[in-house]
């Protein structure tokens, strides 16, 4: 286990290291840099055949990571896609999935455990982007150069992204192995209404970068991460400080207009004509 400390301000170190397990190894950041880059330093010490990104707000499920080991082990996959719980408010309050990755998973996960290509699956892409409903090859990915956002907010984008069109086969697991827990008054960064959501162009900027280098699975996807774009960019829209509204919308339409043009022909006239519209109008806001 590789504890990354990112400056925290509690008693998350002492709590670790009164452990004792040699086990369990402890890295400390000396200021805040966000979840990304603290993945990263973790990736960097993994050692282990598969790697699990953690955050201090989940709860793991231990028969559900064995399960998802196992079908690792048996398939061969790069990475198992899992589903998950979400948590919000007082203990007990279990909630599903979020209703898109819901939906989504009812249509993909059609086995206990199923083997795919990204190709069989596409829209996982869109897929919230978290990391630990994910379990990943962790040679494999050394090897892709595996990454995750330095944007304090969003910064799982890039990951998500990245763990999807780098792998050669995908395992997808009907069982949960973590429970995401968001308190309604915590200090969760989904709870944060301020300006830092504006760093959403910054981490879709960086991801958009490793698309484009990576031309044969961005031409493939184009219109799948569009559509991510204009998702996230809405559900964002409400949680950015009132006074950065109009810089948001500049942000957004920075963004769009990094699109190429071949990619946005071939989704006007064939993927997706009405997801072509919602960007031309989108960008002419």
């Amino acid at each position: 286990i590789i504890t990354v400390d990112d400056a925290s301000t509690d008693d998350s170190v002492d709590l670790v290291t009164a452990l004792g397990d040699p086990r369990v190894r402890v890295e400390q950041l000396n200021s805040n840099h966000g979840a990304g880059i603290a993945r990263n330093v973790g990736f960097a010490h993994a050692a282990g055949r598969y790697t699990l990104f953690f955050d201090a707000d989940d709860l793991i499920l231990p028969d559900g990571l064995l399960t998802t080991i196992d079908a690792l082990a048996v398939t061969g996959a790069d990475t198992a896609f899992t589903s998950y719980r979400y948590r919000r408010g007082e203990a007990g309050s279990f909630e599903g999935m979020n209703s898109f990755d819901h939906a989504l998973w009812g249509q993909y996960a059609t086995k206990k455990r199923r083997l795919v290509n990204l190709t069989d699956v596409p829209r996982l892409l869109g897929f919230s982007n978290y990391p630990w409903n994910k379990v990943i090859d962790t040679d494999h990915y050394r090897g892709t150069e595996l990454r995750f956002g330095s944007t304090p907010v969003h910064n799982d984008i890039l990951g998500h992204w990245l763990t999807l069109v780098d792998a050669r086969s995908l395992v997808l697991v009907d069982e949960p192995l973590c429970t995401h827990i968001v308190g309604a008054n915590g200090a969760n960064l989904t709870n944060r209404k301020s300006r830092a959501r504006l760093t959403l162009f910054d981490a879709l900027d960086e991801t958009y970068d490793a698309l484009e280098e990576r031309p044969a699975m961005r031409n493939r996807y184009a219109h799948h991460y569009w559509s991510f774009v204009l998702r996230v960019a809405d559900w964002a829209r409400d949680r950015v400080a009132l006074e950065a509204n109009e810089e948001f919308n500049l942000r957004l339409q920075k963004h769009l207009l990094r699109m190429d043009l071949a990619d946005f022909s071939r989704m006007r006239a064939r993927h997706d004509p009405a997801l072509a519209s919602m960007v031309v109008r989108r960008t002419l806001a």
